[in-house]
């Protein structure tokens, strides 16, 4: 990372945030569609999806000058697929990952990367056995990024556009050893 930036940067997102977030989300879903990634269309992710996440502290913002240029959510729930995914680490509490993005202006400086790990870090502190997210099979960025940082692919895909591509799974060992 090129710049001096830690997990003392992320903090708990805040309904303040909404309108700075549905603006990243847009930029992201912008920036995706010129480069011919469908994952995100303009109904996903929204102000609800936003409002929930931060009304159940689950949602992770990074800030600069009052700005936010990257998000996470961390949580528990699992896609109803999921169950259909032979995942190769067996847990009994399991952390997802969901709505990582970077603004568009701030991408390159390790924030996805931070947030990445700071699921890892807060899977620790809570006690998790396990990660497990899913990625889009046509956005090599991001699936570049989870097995980089040492997330395993797992058996089988998700669907959740009829007439785009599947997504792949990734599930990652939650031991001190990771972090």
């Amino acid at each position: 990372m090129s710049e001096n930036i830690s997990f003392n940067n992320i903090q708990i997102g805040e309904f303040a945030d909404i309108p700075q977030l549905l603006q990243l989300f847009i930029r992201c879903t912008d920036a995706m569609l010129e480069a011919g990634i469908k994952q995100w269309d303009y109904t996903y992710p929204n102000e609800a999806t936003a409002s929930a996440d931060i009304a159940k502290q689950e949602c992770f913002v990074i800030k600069e000058n009052d700005n936010c240029l990257a998000t996470i959510t961390l949580n528990e729930q699992q896609d109803e697929q999921y169950k259909k995914i032979n995942w190769s680490i067996s847990g009994e509490k399991v952390l997802v990952i969901h709505r990582l993005a970077v603004h568009p202006d701030a991408q390159g400086r390790g924030f996805g990367k931070l947030l990445t790990q700071y699921a890892v870090h807060y899977a620790l502190q809570q006690g998790y056995d396990v990660i497990r997210l899913d990625a889009f099979t046509g956005n090599p960025a991001s699936n570049h990024i989870y097995k980089k940082l040492g997330y395993l692919l797992a058996d089988g895909l998700c669907y959740f556009h009829k007439d785009r591509s599947p997504f792949y799974c990734y599930e990652l060992e939650v031991n001190s050893s990771v972090c």
